[in-house]
């Protein structure tokens, strides 16, 4: 796992394009890469005008810990380059292909597996035969142009900058501000909006005006000055659906499936583990890596002294069943000095509070591998979240109502009444899981936000997706739209974030494309028990490796106790950094609403407004 930066100019007089700026921007990634670190840099003439490329580098290393691995790494004749974040786990069989098609390799790398095979197959051939998660670009000589793609799901971020002619890229923001290209008052208000309705900014969209993700699934071509993106993958939620077949046949294919996907994700030259929380998903991966590995496997826990928020006991019951060991980290010192630097690892505001413990089980980890297995997903694919509950008891047919209407409490039934009975279908799913209603919205930002973007324009980039599946039942549509915002938004961007502060890298099975596209197909009853369980299919594979009294107990979450420690004196240091905050964004009369006098606010909440005063506060 890397970083990666670089830029392009189609500009003959553009002096700030040069070796010290790529340097500065790809040491700002160090993190990401602390093993080794590269740079190329190009002055192309078209015939018409110069064109000035560079490429930036930073490795850690995983695949041949060679110097012959070194980045950025070319074809033969040096007329494709490739600077590349990621793992492309079907590597060996595809440089096989591309030998017996008399490629040179000079590397044993799977980064240059993706040189040869761009020019075996173009990208669009490429990209549908990688399996992995990566973020790369391919300066083309001969055709001039510079390609930014990015992995089917988004395991792996990538950001750029369009400025005229200029396109900068990098795997993070701060890259763009240590080159020199980022203006960080340029905020945008949409944004903003986004960021306290959800919790974090969606699609292409973030916290700075000029800086956009290449989304999931889709590639750039810069050409001339000019740019164009294209959509090389998607899934389709609630069509072809596997009805008929019975339970037991569709576990045994997912088995095979996620058996193969981890045992793939376990190809490396240095040590693997797994984070393993006692969750379903965890403990899935974490049978199926025993079973591949022979139980040799590690795995790694993390637990706090709250015990409502410790789900220790399981992961260690777990661990001890399969016969794997397990190394646990339980929190009990003072945690504030690490949440500024938590923070501000996203480089934007970031409003998942989970980013702590993940933080701290990937340092945890870091100590003994370089690598860690991972459940993330399992909850969108198979539906195991109870935002899905609370939907169909809210908007299902009427056997899913009654279904689920016992697992939502009176108050909540009538909160979600009045806050999402009557939005029209396309706003539904956005509604659901929005940690502040919209008439909240001006309690915290300022007028000046509203005065530049409406808030239905800045909720349409996530309300767009569920045009895709308006025919398809509602809890497709929900794991649709979950796996397009929520996952690659949030979940991902945390995982990512922490592991790489601590420069572990973090492979997750359940992203297998397979695995994902075979979920999509499943019917309502594969996904939700006769009893209303989420994960059915999962729960069922399950039992085949550990006790079900191990399965079969309330959903806990990855969470930690915020709000417990927001009623000391954290909640006062926040209120006083919003009071002092110099922002024309917010109104610094939103600590009354946030923190409330009997200090019982929401969570949510107040680490959002931790996190903007870390980001905007400027007498920090």
């Amino acid at each position: 796992m890397c970083g990666i930066a670089g830029f392009a100019s189609s500009a003959s007089d553009r002096t700030d394009l040069n070796h010290q700026t790529l340097l500065l921007m790809r040491d700002s990634l160090i993190h990401r890469g602390p093993d080794d670190a590269g740079i190329k840099l190009f002055n192309a003439v078209d015939g018409r005008q110069n064109i000035a490329v560079g490429l930036a580098h930073r490795r850690l290393s995983i695949i041949d810990l060679t110097q012959a691995g070194q980045q950025p790494i070319s074809n033969e004749d040096g007329t494709v380059w490739i600077t590349y974040n990621g793992e492309c786990y079907n590597y060996q069989q595809l440089m096989q292909e591309l030998v017996s098609k008399g490629h040179v390799f000079s590397s044993a790398t799977d980064t240059e597996v993706l040189v040869h095979g761009y020019e075996q197959w173009g990208m669009d051939g490429l990209l549908k035969r990688l399996n992995g998660m990566f973020s790369f670009a391919i300066w083309d000589q001969r055709k001039q142009e510079l390609l930014l793609a990015r992995d089917r799901l988004g395991k792996k971020p990538l950001y750029y900058l369009q400025k005229g002619d200029l396109l900068v890229f990098a795997s993070e923001i701060k890259a763009f501000e240590a080159g020199g290209f980022l203006d960080k008052q340029d905020i945008d208000p949409a944004a903003l909006i986004q960021f306290w309705s959800y919790g974090y900014t969606t699609g292409t969209r973030t916290m700075y005006k000029g800086v956009r993700r290449v989304l999931p699934g889709h590639y750039l071509i810069w050409k001339d000055g000019n740019i164009s993106i294209k959509e090389y993958w998607d899934v389709q939620f609630g069509h072809d659906v596997e009805s008929e077949r019975g339970v037991d046949d569709l576990a045994d294919e997912l088995e095979a499936l996620l058996t193969d996907a981890v045992r793939i994700r376990l190809i490396a030259d240095v040590p693997v583990g797994i984070f393993l929380s006692g969750g379903i998903d965890s403990s899935l991966i974490a049978s199926l890596a025993a079973q591949v590995t022979g139980h040799s496997i590690r795995s790694f826990s993390i637990g706090f002294a709250e015990r409502k928020f410790d789900e220790t006991q399981y992961a260690r019951a777990v661990a001890d069943h399969l016969g794997i060991e397990n190394t646990l980290l339980r929190v009990e010192d003072d945690l504030q000095p690490f949440f500024k630097p938590i923070a501000r690892h996203f480089d934007e505001l970031f409003g998942d509070s989970s980013a702590i413990p993940t933080w701290f089980v990937a340092k945890l980890a870091r100590e003994h591998v370089t690598v860690a297995l991972t459940g993330d997903a399992g909850d969108e694919l198979f539906a195991g979240y109870d935002s899905y509950a609370k939907a169909l008891s809210i908007w299902g047919n009427q056997e899913q109502r009654k279904l689920f209407k016992g697992r939502v409490s009176a108050f909540q039934q009538l909160v979600d009444f009045l806050q999402l009975r009557f939005v029209n279908k396309n706003q539904r799913i956005s509604a659901l899981d929005r940690i502040m209603p919209l008439f909240m919205l001006k309690k915290v930002l300022s007028t000046e936000v509203f005065a530049q973007v409406s808030i239905q324009n800045a909720l349409h980039d996530r309300e767009q997706w569920c045009e895709r599946v308006a025919n398809a039942d509602l809890l497709s549509q929900l794991q649709y739209v979950y796996l397009k915002t929520y996952l690659p938004d949030d979940i991902l961007v945390k995982v990512d974030r922490m592991t790489m502060a601590h420069a572990l890298e973090c492979r997750s099975p359940f992203l297998d494309y397979r695995v994902v596209e075979f979920a999509a197909r499943l019917s309502f009853s594969h996904k939700i028990s006769a009893d209303g369980k989420g994960k059915y299919l999962l729960r069922h594979i399950l039992k085949r490796y550990i006790p079900e009294h191990l399965i079969d107990r309330p959903k806990m979450g990855f969470s930690i106790p915020w709000s417990e420690w927001c009623k000391g004196p954290l909640g006062r240091e926040i209120e006083q950094k919003w009071r002092a905050m110099n922002s024309p964004w917010f109104r610094k009369d939103a600590v009354n609403f946030l923190f409330p006098k009997n200090r019982l606010g929401w969570p949510a909440r107040q680490w959002n407004a931790f996190c903007a005063v870390n980001l905007f506060n400027n007498n920090d």
